[in-house]
């Protein structure tokens, strides 16, 4: 089969799949009429929390908070994409933007979170409260497709493939940016084109870009090895003595603050008990004592600026991507309703 114009099957192995998009229009997943859509909701600036401690790589690295605006940006516009196509999608927001997991590099690292939680996270982000378990952001959809046809249209229109095993094209988004190329059309449906990668495809490229991974891989290579070499430093281990010294003369025994608080009983339940929270203060106070925190991530930027130095163009392109990234998700957030809460 030769190339044809876009709408059309463009390719012998995208034959099936438009063979179906052509011919499926029924069924209980994909009604004949979408309801209206809404006007354009007026814009509201979307701002993300500032992290506890800020690195030098943090210009470049994903964070957490960030990846979340992210993800649930690709959630709107994968959503926007199959109500183009007639299906009634929407985003289930259930959980909380700002619930992300807190900064535990060098173990609990603030007095409130120590008083409040002890080595706990905050409920609404501690994978150990039953509540969090099912409490998530999702892609719902409003009818459930009734026949093995409806599902198959459906996961070609999300997906823009038959297949449900993993492609190459997926791993090596892992490996970061990825040339940006015009969508590839299978075929169309309901006389609007589907693009190889469906709905998924679509919402990356809109939010990331590049089509690539939504993280930067270099940036997040150097925060970890950075960690890992700074753990390392005679000057971190210096201090860590002393910390751990500080602690057993509040009777408490840890050879680390990443160890403390491990050993206690109420270590992997939902909630911290007074005792917890004695030692978590107990802990802050050392650190405190001691600098470990300054001392420690001071040490860590040193490695992380040593690393960066060595990669300037790379840095300065995912420092380039990773503001992209980020500024078209709180575009995306700020102009639908809930999104930012």
């Amino acid at each position: 089969m030769t190339q044809r114009s876009r709408g059309r099957v463009l390719a012998p192995a995208a034959a099936a799949v438009g063979a179906l998009l052509l011919t499926s229009c029924g069924g209980a997943g994909s009604p004949e009429k979408a309801s209206p859509r809404p006007g354009p909701s007026p814009s509201t600036e979307v701002k993300l929390r500032t992290p506890l401690l800020q690195r030098p790589i943090d210009q470049a690295r994903l964070l957490p908070s960030e990846l979340a605006a992210i993800g649930r940006a690709e959630l709107i516009t994968r959503a926007a994409c199959m109500r183009r196509y007639g299906f009634e999608y929407r985003v289930d927001f259930t959980r909380s933007l700002h619930a992300t997991i807190p900064d535990r590099s060098y173990g609990v690292m603030s007095k409130e979170q120590a008083s409040r939680y002890g080595y706990h996270m905050a409920p609404d982000v501690d994978p150990r409260v039953p509540a969090n378990q099912e409490k998530q952001t999702d892609l719902i959809g409003a009818v459930k497709a009734r026949t093995a046809e409806d599902r198959r249209v459906e996961h070609l229109l999300l997906y823009g493939s038959e297949s449900e095993t993993i492609t190459e094209a997926d791993i090596r988004r892992g490996d970061g940016a990825q040339p940006a190329t015009e969508a590839k059309v299978i075929g169309e449906y309901k006389d609007k084109p589907v693009r190889e990668g469906g709905c998924y495809e679509e919402a990356r490229t809109t939010v990331v870009g590049d089509g690539g991974s939504e993280r930067n891989p270099v940036a997040m290579d150097i925060y970890l090895r950075s960690f890992d070499e700074a753990g390392k430093d005679p000057e971190v281990r210096e201090v860590v003595e002393k910390w751990s010294s500080c602690m057993a003369r509040k009777g408490y025994k840890y050879d680390s603050p990443l160890d403390a608080g491990t050993d206690l009983p109420t270590a992997r339940s939902p909630e911290p008990d007074a005792r917890e929270k004695k030692v978590a203060l107990a802990d802050i106070a050392c650190k405190n004592d001691t600098s470990l925190i300054r001392v420690w991530s001071t040490v860590e930027a040193r490695y992380e600026r040593r690393a960066m130095a060595r990669k300037k163009k790379t840095i300065a392109a995912e420092t380039e991507r990773k503001q992209g990234m980020v500024r078209r998700a709180l575009d995306i957030l700020g102009t639908t309703e809930g999104a930012a809460r």
